[in-house]
């Protein structure tokens, strides 16, 4: 019986070529975006899975301050006072650019972490080199990356050998391990020794007590096997005195959602995006469900040609339920062929997907149990749910209805037809809504006003020589095309200095610039309050921003000292600036005068219609002066990359939902098709009576234009409601404004009508006679 099923589907195919190359290629469309989208959400949900104790690993949580940045003795007092926790290990990861050598061999790295020994034990870290027991020999020993080890000594074993990081400081490599897979939230080239003092890169006080020093690490436990959570944390805040001064409140977050729900600050972990997978998510449900029902229009519009087979089937003694076991047949046998071409699909646009969002995307995921299982199901599933409308509908007519030709004056039928194009235009224009407010949210944080003058300005950074410095601050006064430089510990998108407020009650960490006095100027930052900077004010005194200001409660300035990093006068008060990108609203700033800390950056103005000039200069100087390659980034450019992942979010959205389009428009011109085949005798007859092409046009579209009406105002709050949630992502938002909605629907007609208009001009230009004959 299958087996008769499945020659009769395969001539029904091979008979309606058309529809069915269309039927398959709307299916393999939908298939293909599913596929890719799944297997970057399965990716997504498997970092930190790599390790063999992800299961019972969970990062510590301060909860009353939304902070993952807790003071690593923490760790040793948890466990000593809960024999629930087998092991604590703390680490901490310093985002930035470090220059590293051996002898003649030198690179810059991008990070380094801090850590203890219990890091290498509780995590699954595979040593090349060394003992991951006793991964350092003393305070000044170092991990390394394989490819680390490989770019500085290649193929000799780097154990004993002494580096050096920072231009100055020299370690001895005491361990090898294998680089962090693509899929850890936690990454380093450089591992260094936390109980080294040196290497506690954050600090601050939280009153001007020197004892109040606090070191913020990012704290993770190993708990014995079994272990309820919840009566875990319940018995740690029940006795969270013995916290005490560290940290009051305590949650525990498991190891596997720190890539997508680790949202606290002082975290130093990779941070994914729930809310673009999320929206990738419905993007691929939404692409399937046009597919689906682009195959249900399309069926629809060859119903007349369908009919009679389907009367003469019931004729020679078909039931129903054959007759919708064929239907079904067919649809799974066409969404079978389209999974098979959508593999290839894949495949072959997997490396332009991976190097579009950086990642590392195998089908190989999906052969995975049960993931192959649940692949396989979908496929039938979806291949029942395209055929089984079109399947019942079919086979609900009688053979002598069939046959007297009156199927297609069922006005009944034409609601599903109605609601399931009023779903696809509804789709296609709540995505033009939320691209269009996608880009112009975009727009809106990369050309906002920062608070400081972005244009023209460049930060180098430096290595720690403060003679070096000296030389290279006295060649760039002496040029004429750079207007203002500064040095600085710190800049906007690289501070890593954090003090406490000093301040009795306000326990709210204070991000820390430290810099010359050349700082408001070239930056272009707005003095809003206070005074300026005058001879001896050197080394006692600055400025904090808006937020700091308001945050101390402060109503002037008077006898107002910062106590944190030895005590500074505060003399003014700075428009607030964004140091960091427009996600995060503006925290407490503090700019310290001083020059007693080595500097990491130059700052420098250039002039105008001199940049290609100046950086030559600049390029000249450095070299006379470092050993080392210069690295340098425009602020411009800096702006740009803080939004990247949302530019690729909105590109990857465009691809998608042209497809969604793509696929929409399929389903519009099967309808297109079947209205002007249902309506051909109608059209004939006014043709005869005198009505012209435009008129008959209008006939056939003025429906269309109705659902589309009807599509949009469904659109409008859907739109508005997915595009808000996204923009909850942003600090600062753009307002979303009436036109976006006018234009949207503008731009859903236009597509529309240029759809079905060809097919409406095809039908008011045939011949009448046939038409009639036809009838």
């Amino acid at each position: 019986m299958l087996k008769n099923y499945l020659k009769i589907a395969f001539r029904n195919l091979k008979k309606h070529k058309i529809f069915s190359v269309i039927n398959i290629l709307g299916l393999t469309l939908g298939i293909s975006v599913c596929l890719i989208i799944s297997l970057f959400i399965l990716n997504e949900n498997s970092f930190d899975s790599y390790n063999k104790n992800a299961a019972r690993i969970y990062k510590l949580i301060d909860t009353q301050n939304n902070s993952s940045g807790i003071d690593y003795r923490v760790a040793g007092i948890i466990t000593s006072n809960f024999p629930e926790i087998k092991k604590a290990c703390y680490l901490q990861v310093i985002k930035m650019q470090i220059s590293t050598s051996y002898l003649k061999n030198a690179l810059n790295v991008n990070n380094i972490m801090s850590a203890d020994k219990s890091f290498f034990t509780m995590f699954t870290i595979p040593f090349v080199y060394g003992n991951p027991e006793k991964p350092f020999d003393n305070i000044n020993s170092v991990v390394i990356t394989e490819s680390i080890a490989k770019t500085l000594f290649g193929k000799v074993n780097p154990i004993g050998k002494q580096i050096k990081i920072f231009n100055s400081l020299e370690l001895v490599v005491s361990g090898v391990i294998k680089d962090f897979p693509d899929n850890s939230s936690i990454d380093a080239s450089i591992l260094v020794n936390a109980q080294n003092n040196k290497f506690k890169f954050s600090f601050y006080r939280t009153s001007s007590d020197s004892s109040s020093y606090r070191y913020p690490f990012n704290i993770y436990l190993l708990v014995k096997k079994n272990l309820e959570l919840k009566s875990l944390i319940s018995k740690l805040n029940n006795n969270a005195g013995v916290f005490y001064p560290y940290i009051k409140k305590i949650n525990l977050m498991p190891l596997t959602d720190v890539y997508l729900s680790d949202n606290t600050t002082g975290s130093s972990n990779k941070k994914g995006n729930p809310a673009f997978l999320e929206l990738l998510l419905s993007i691929a449900l939404i692409v399937l469900v046009l597919a689906v029902i682009n195959y249900i229009n399309l069926n629809a519009a060859q119903q007349n040609k369908r009919n009679k087979e389907t009367g003469i089937r019931k004729t020679i003694g078909a039931g129903r339920k054959e007759i919708i076991f064929l239907f079904l047949t067919e649809s799974v046998l066409v969404t079978v062929a389209a999974f098979i071409l959508a593999l290839c699909i894949v495949e072959i646009s997997l490396p332009a997907f991976n190097s579009f969002l950086g990642t590392r995307l195998s089908l190989f995921l999906l052969l995975k149990f049960p993931v192959n299982l649940i692949v396989i199901l979908s496929v039938f599933i979806t291949g029942i749910l395209a055929g089984i409308g079109p399947a019942v509908i079919f086979s609900s007519f009688s053979a002598a209805r069939i046959f007297r030709g009156d199927i297609l004056k069922n006005k009944k039928k034409s609601y599903l037809r109605n609601i399931l194009t009023v779903i696809q235009f509804t789709i296609s224009a709540a995505l033009i809504i939320c691209l269009i407010i996608i880009q112009k949210q975009l727009n809106f944080v990369k050309y906002s006003n920062l608070g400081f003058n972005k244009e023209q300005l460049v930060r180098l950074d430096i290595p720690n020589n403060k003679s070096q410095l000296t030389a290279l601050e006295n060649k760039f006064g002496d040029y004429s095309g750079i207007k203002n430089y500064c040095a600085t510990l710190g800049v906007p998108g690289e501070i890593n200095c954090v003090f406490g407020s000093g301040i009795k009650g306000k326990d709210k960490p204070v991000s820390i610039i430290m810099a010359d006095t050349s700082f408001i100027n070239t930056f272009g930052i707005h003095l809003i309050k206070g005074r300026k900077l005058e001879p001896g004010d050197f080394g006692k005194t600055c400025f904090i921003n808006e937020t700091a200001y308001k945050y101390f409660g402060w109503d002037n300035l008077k006898n107002k000292i910062y106590n944190d990093g030895g005590g500074y006068k505060v003399i003014g008060v700075v428009k607030d600036f964004n140091f960091a990108s427009m996600h995060k609203a503006i925290e407490p700033l503090a700019v310290l005068f001083t020059d007693n800390i080595p500097m990491d950056y130059i700052n420098v103005r250039i002039a105008k219609g001199s940049t290609g000039q100046t950086m030559n200069y600049i390029k000249k100087v450095w070299a006379e002066i470092y050993p080392y390659h210069i690295r340098y980034q425009f602020y411009d450019q800096w702006v740009d990359s803080l939004y990247r992942q949302d530019e690729k979010f909105g590109e990857a959205i465009a691809m998608f939902a042209l497809l969604a389009m793509a696929i929409s428009c399929m389903g519009i011109l099967g309808l297109a098709v079947f209205l002007s085949e249902s309506r051909r005798k109608e059209i004939g007859i006014r043709k005869v009576h005198g009505a012209g092409v435009n008129s008959i046009m209008v006939l056939l579209n003025k429906d269309f234009i109705k659902l589309v009406l009807v599509s949009f105002i469904i659109a409008c709050p859907i739109a508005w409601f997915l595009v808000n949630k996204w923009l909850q992502n942003f600090a600062y938002r753009t307002k979303i404004n009436w036109w976006v909605f006018a234009l949207s629907g503008l731009i859903i007609l236009f597509i529309a009508l240029f759809t079905v208009s060809w097919q409406a001009f095809k039908a008011a230009t045939a011949n009448s006679v046939e038409s009639l004959r036809y009838e």
